[in-house]
């Protein structure tokens, strides 16, 4: 037997174990936050950094379309996933305004922002915390360490937190809490 792939899993299962049990609350909160968003009409707006980027293109899927039963659409976009865009700004240094400029064109009036923070360059996650607090939207947060991200500030109310600086892990851990939210929203709108 491999010992690496044992411990591997060994050090995933007890991860997710302490996430599941540290981030209850949280968990149940940002879901009953993200129903509410829904049943007003308003929309999920998902924006990461580093290796957690594929991960909020993911979950954006999930809730446009499902998880494992027909339901109408949970509208949900994922900010810096317009390739065409993210080159053009890159192409202008203006690295930094790249979620803000894909939210500005979005010109939405309700939704709940959750940005997901892998512990790598946050400048352009917080120029856009900054403009979604600003319109008093709600802002939610998946950190890689709630205490020493650059993100948190005292409008994010909800703060998840994966509790490694393990790349493989923050994946694992950040991709559960998407599949997690959307059965638990899926359940508290549809019943299923």
């Amino acid at each position: 037997m491999n010992q690496q792939i044992v411990a591997t899993c060994n050090q995933a299962v007890q991860l997710l174990e302490l996430y599941c049990q540290d981030q209850n609350d949280q968990l149940s909160r940002l879901a009953g936050k993200l129903a509410a968003t829904f049943t007003e009409g308003g929309q999920l707006l998902i924006a990461a950094n580093g290796c957690l980027q594929p991960v909020a293109q993911l979950m954006a899927s999930q809730f446009v379309f499902r998880l494992s039963f027909k339901r109408p659409v949970l509208p949900t976009l994922c900010l810096g996933s317009d390739q065409i865009l993210n080159n053009r700004i890159h192409a202008d240094g203006q690295d930094e305004h790249l979620f803000v400029r894909h939210y500005r064109a979005i010109n939405s009036q309700k939704h709940l922002l959750l940005l997901l923070n892998d512990g790598s360059d946050a400048a352009p996650l917080n120029a856009l915390r900054d403009e979604v607090q600003e319109a008093e939207q709600e802002v939610a947060l998946i950190s890689f360490d709630c205490r020493k991200d650059p993100l948190m500030n005292k409008g994010i109310e909800i703060c998840l937190n994966l509790g490694t600086s393990s790349v493989p892990r923050q994946i694992e851990l950040a991709q559960f809490s998407g599949h997690l939210l959307c059965e638990l929203v899926e359940s508290e709108l549809f019943g299923n």
